[in-house]
């Protein structure tokens, strides 16, 4: 017990959260070196953000390294951390939105879902995307209309054609699980996009909780969905 004490002490006084930062956005390490400096990162949060809320506050640092800090916020949580988090989402960088929205996510707070919801109908696609992400994470019923508002939304298509961002929508709604997304589903298992479509079968899955797979092909289980989804809509 003791010894396990003074290890923790010693490696808590030779902590260098600026060091951990830069070395969690080194984009030339290993992934896992970045790891075990993010993961310190976020132990030394617990206790003192004030780096990472300086660092994700300032517009003038290294994208890289605010990126890293921002994610921090999101395993560190609190109000701090969502009150720094929800002011990035005006941020002037599309990769900043993002990123503010992810950590948002994993925050797990579905109380700022419709904040996050907005950024649905952002400009930036990655952004659109992230979003997505985090409101598949906060899984708040709410945000199933701006979902399926932004799965037809002109601004998900370009030229003509289904952008990779509406498969994220439709896996979201998987996420969210309410029943509120199956007409939604049921008009994507016939959505031209063939990624649409593989997506909404697991969402199903997701909502009802179970499966259709066993003996079946993909056209009979997407048959099997529509005719759940029909009953359960009336």
């Amino acid at each position: 017990m003791i010894v396990s004490l003074l290890t923790l002490l010693i490696g808590l006084a030779a902590a260098d959260p600026a060091a951990d930062l830069r070395q969690a956005a080194d984009p030339d390490l290993t992934s896992a070196a970045r790891m075990e400096a993010f993961e310190r990162l976020v132990r030394t949060g617990t206790t003192d953000m004030r780096l990472v809320l300086d660092v994700c506050a300032d517009g003038e640092a290294d994208t890289r390294r605010r990126w890293v800090a921002c994610r921090v916020l999101g395993q560190v949580r609190g109000d701090r951390a969502r009150t720094q988090l929800l002011a990035l989402l005006s941020d002037s960088e599309p990769a900043m939105r993002t990123v503010a929205v992810q950590a948002l996510g994993d925050l797990g707070d579905s109380s700022v879902a419709p904040q996050v919801a907005e950024l649905l109908q952002d400009e930036a696609i990655m952004v659109r995307g992230g979003t997505a992400e985090a409101l598949g994470k906060l899984r708040n019923p709410a945000t199933v209309a701006p979902l399926a508002a932004a799965l037809s939304s002109r601004d998900s298509y370009y030229r003509g054609t289904s952008t990779w961002v509406r498969r994220h929508y439709v896996v979201a709604l998987g996420q969210i699980g309410h029943d509120s997304a199956i007409p939604t589903l049921l008009n994507a298992l016939d959505d031209p996009d063939p990624e649409v479509v593989a997506a909404s079968v697991p969402a199903f899955e997701s909502i009802a909780g179970f499966s259709y797979s066993e003996g079946r092909s993909n056209a009979e289980q997407r048959a099997a969905w529509r005719r759940w989804g029909q009953a359960r809509s009336q």
